[in-house]
């Protein structure tokens, strides 16, 4: 067990510095280079090297350093080190990327820079996000008004963010402005759909006039089910309801065995964002047993 958990341990650290490594290459290789106004800490990084020339990824070393240690202090060593890798790495990797200028021009549209800017940094901060990691920086003010004053996480850091974009308007001509408002809609919506990827999936609930038969087709197909007590709005009968979840790879094959029993059952899908439990985030070998009585110890409790 504790060999697995290192290796789990060992995975996830390499994908947080791999999230890191393309948050840092999607704002040093496409974002910047097309004078983009970029979000977060990376924002003020760039105002400095408009203003003074000092290099965006040694402000962002700077200004995180500080505020890592300013969140040490308020919020303690275990708020500080789940934002220590984000801390060191973003600006490490900036470092190392705004010295390849090789790649600083890949694409000549801005707006296709644009878009792989948001892609990559969404991917990117899905993929840290998703284990609960950070890349540092204004995390550290947010976390500390909602420590002290109670202030909503997402609420100050959209705050934060919308000002930093505002800073930046100065110095910046419209078509970064504009572009770099398409970057951070497309980042948006990539991180959102990383952070649940491989998690989400389907709700089914059935209504059948064969419920037994379709249950146990379901059960033998391998997707666990529920059976709900409900009664028709109608004509006030007792039903009952099958409700099963499934991924998003899969749920046409609960529709298929369904309509395969009964092509008139009712069903209603619904999509969720995330499914935990079994056959979802951790899979128990249970074979299916066909004969009901068999599946129970003989005190009315499931094996």
């Amino acid at each position: 067990m504790k060999s697995i958990i290192t290796k789990k341990n060992a995975f996830e650290f390499a994908q947080m510095v791999l999230g890191n490594a393309i948050c840092a290459f999607s704002v040093t290789c496409f974002a910047l280079p097309y004078n983009m106004v970029v979000s977060g800490v990376s924002g003020i990084g760039r105002i400095f090297n408009i203003l003074t020339g000092f290099s965006v990824s040694a402000s962002v070393a700077v200004i995180n350093i500080a505020l890592f240690i300013i969140g040490a202090a308020v919020l303690g060593k275990r708020f500080a080190a789940t934002i220590a890798l984000g801390t060191f790495a973003f600006p490490f990797f900036m470092s190392i990327f705004e010295q390849m200028t090789s790649l600083h021009h890949l694409v000549n549209e801005p707006m296709l820079a644009a878009i792989c800017a948001g892609v990559l940094d969404g991917v990117g901060l899905g993929l840290v996000m998703r284990l609960g990691g950070s890349t540092g920086g204004i995390d550290v003010p947010a976390m500390i008004m909602n420590r002290k004053f109670g202030w909503k996480l997402a609420t100050v850091m959209s705050g934060m963010d919308i000002a930093i974009f505002l800073l930046q308007i100065p110095v910046t001509a419209a078509e970064g402005i504009i572009l770099g408002i398409l970057y951070a809609l497309v980042y948006g919506v990539v991180m959102d759909r990383m952070i649940v990827l491989e998690q989400g999936g389907y709700q089914i609930m059935i209504w059948t006039e064969q419920i037994h038969e379709v249950n146990e087709e379901l059960l033998k197909i391998g997707f666990g089910t529920s059976i709900l007590r409900g009664v028709g709005g109608y004509l006030r009968e007792d039903r009952d309801i099958i409700l099963c979840a499934a991924s998003n790879r899969n749920f046409n094959k609960v529709k298929r065995a369904v309509l395969s029993i009964d092509p008139e059952a009712f069903m209603t899908i619904t999509s969720m964002n995330e499914i935990n439990g079994n056959g979802f985030t951790f899979n128990v070998a249970d074979e299916y047993i066909s004969d009901f009585s068999e599946r129970h110890d003989g005190r009315g409790n499931a094996r």
